[in-house]
């Protein structure tokens, strides 16, 4: 039974913000309605809902409190405002209601909100035009049933960042009603600030009765996995091979949202059916189903031949005709997948990618011996026809896989050559490069596949059909995943390792002898935890909630998609602070690498002037 579902949850508040009986509450002779929305909660909102299913519901209009002070009066309208319990926000709505727009309104907050902000909403309600006031938790986006993001960006450079980021992450955990021991990565400071902060305010708010007997109906508590992606920095970096990953890949995708070229185009697994049944498929057994989505809709249409209607009798020409809103929304379909297959086959061709992902996982997973992956990646990093950011990321998860090696300065000439690298590596690039093992955590020597599988001399790049690059044999488990005869995909994230551990059935002991890597995830429980459990940490669980600080990426969601098809009685969300494409990653590599020189050179010249 899947007890982790955040399209539930979705469904689940839209009743309560626009289906529900508090409609009830509000003025019965208008039924139309506005909603009002802030700056936190309109990305909830646009990935969440669509604007036919707002229009079935009577919403004919959306505004942002931020434009309180323009807003047109309108009195035949009733008015819903979701927004979060922000100090700007709760101003805003006290300014709305103090001079009213609008006829009556449901107050709804997508976080808990403190008895002072309501004191002020009160008192600003002199009108007495608020019928209802209710806190939701959906201070996250959705993105699909089992990924979800925290909009920290909003929270940059603010001094109560972790407080903030630590609040959505409760709001999480009450929308999905659990109550989870944690466990963080004990080599980041960050991740014990975030991992304290959401342990201190569970631990509070059971004075509230908030977390209380969320987990009546568990034998073991659930994990909140908090993990630092700079400890798997290559994970981003390896190009990827299914629908949604190369969308975002090479297209790019901004709140389910797809710009091409003047085509804004809207990918959502809860209203579009094929997309749902591809997202986690690899490129050859995509286009394989495209096809067959594509002659099923010319068999539908057929009988909508001129002959055919002809032949019909009324009833059931009626039919037929009552289906062609269905044919169109079909069509539209089939020609926005089309558009996005074909600029992702052009990007694979353009980048020559066929290539550069063989030699990626031959890296990473070490196919071939040292010495041939050395040749084959100057050949590439020779190559006119590689663009820049792909020899950068070539050579940077060369150096994850190989950290001691004397041949760098002979790579980093070639790179900077004009005549085959133009435009030419940034210095931020070359940097990254050159420091890479010095600020970041790299673990792979558990990756790729058996030892005796010797794929490196099963397929050869120059003769292989999509059929063949595309086979997955399940027959056998590496890790508890699936062993796969595609070259294309052989590199598994760090992250299947971890939660093999986290669900493991072993005691604490044996897990530390099994793997060392147990010693690197410290233990917090809840009060209200230790209380139902006792001692929470000794049994694996079966249901783990993992939060990555530095972004997500879509090939851990396909990961524990798979892990949870594997092992259906352990239920898995994932999420982090973004969604990670490997040039997005890059750019913040180069940042970390760039602000820690900058960091060292006051040292630095505090050292020359003490020498002097």
């Amino acid at each position: 039974m899947k007890t982790l579902s955040l399209n539930k949850v979705n469904d689940v508040y839209f009743d309560k913000l626009f289906v529900s009986q508090n409609n009830t509450a509000l003025s019965a002779a208008i039924k139309a309605k506005v909603l009002l929305v802030d700056r936190f909660t309109m990305p909830v909102i646009s990935m969440s809902f669509s604007q036919l299913q707002l229009l079935q519901k009577d919403v004919i209009l959306i505004e942002m409190l931020d434009n309180v002070h323009d807003l047109s009066v309108m009195k035949h309208l009733n008015c819903v405002i979701y927004v979060k319990p922000h100090r700007t926000s709760i101003a805003q709505v006290c300014a709305e209601l103090a001079l009213p727009h609008y006829s009556h309104y449901q107050l709804f907050f997508n976080n808990t909100v403190s008895k002072g902000d309501l004191e002020k909403i009160a008192l600003a309600d002199e009108y007495e035009v608020v019928n209802q006031v209710a806190e939701l938790f959906q201070d996250f986006s959705i993105v699909n049933d089992n990924l979800f993001t925290i909009e920290s960006c909003i929270y940059a450079g603010s001094q109560n960042a972790t407080v903030e980021e630590s609040l959505s992450l409760l709001s999480l955990l009450l929308s999905l009603s659990k109550c989870p021991v944690i466990k963080y990565d004990t080599k980041s400071l960050e991740l014990k600030r975030l991992a304290l902060e959401v342990l201190y305010y569970i631990n509070s708010n059971s004075n509230n009765n908030l977390f209380d007997d969320l987990n009546k109906n568990n034998d073991t508590p659930p994990t909140l996995l908090i993990l630092d992606r700079k400890h798997d920095p290559v994970t981003p970096l390896v190009t990827p091979w299914t629908y949604q990953l190369m969308i975002h890949e090479l297209i790019g995708v901004s709140r389910n949202v797809v710009n091409l070229g003047q085509e804004q185009l809207t990918l959502s697994e809860t209203q579009d059916a094929f997309f749902r049944e591809s997202m986690y498929l690899n490129y050859g057994d995509l286009t394989e189903k495209f096809q067959k989505h594509v002659d099923d809709y010319k068999k539908q249409t057929k009988q909508l031949s001129i002959e055919n209607l002809k032949t019909q009798d009324l009833t059931e020409l009626k039919k037929i005709l009552t289906r062609f809103p269905e044919f169109k929304k079909l069509s539209n379909n089939i020609l926005k997948h089309l558009n996005i297959i074909s600029e992702i086959d052009k990007q694979i061709s353009a980048q020559n990618l066929w290539a550069i992902g063989e030699l990626q996982q031959t890296i990473v997973c070490e196919l071939e011996g040292h010495q041939q992956i050395r040749t084959r990646l100057m050949d590439m990093v020779a190559d006119a026809s590689i663009s820049t950011i792909n020899k950068v990321k070539l050579l940077v998860l060369y150096v994850a896989k190989f950290p001691k090696n004397p041949d760098m300065e002979v790579f980093l000439a070639k790179l900077n050559d004009p005549i085959t690298t133009n435009p030419p590596p940034t210095v931020s690039q070359i940097l990254l490069i050159r420091n890479f093992s010095r600020h970041f955590r790299v673990r792979l020597d558990a990756a790729g596949p058996e030892p005796d599988t010797n794929l490196g001399q099963l397929f050869s790049k120059n003769r292989i059909k999509i059929q063949q690059l595309f086979n997955t044999n399940a027959a056998s488990t590496t890790n508890r995943m699936p062993k796969n005869d595609n070259i294309y995909m052989q590199y598994v994230p760090r992250l299947s390792e971890i939660l093999a551990l986290v669900t493991s059935r072993d005691s604490p002991a044996q897990s530390r002898e099994s793997s060392p890597q147990t010693q690197d995830l410290a233990l917090l429980v809840p009060d209200v935890v230790a209380s139902q459990y006792g001692d929470a940490g000794a049994a694996g669980t079966h249901e783990v909630i993992v939060y990555f600080k530095g972004g997500v990426t879509y090939e851990e969601a396909r990961l524990v998609h798979d892990l949870q098809s594997l092992t259906p009685d352990i239920n898995y969300i994932v999420g982090g602070d973004c969604i990670l494409n490997s040039e997005q990653w890059v750019e913040k590599m180069c940042d970390e690498v760039n602000g820690a020189r900058e960091a060292d050179q006051p040292d630095r010249r505090a050292q020359l002037r003490d020498l002097l």
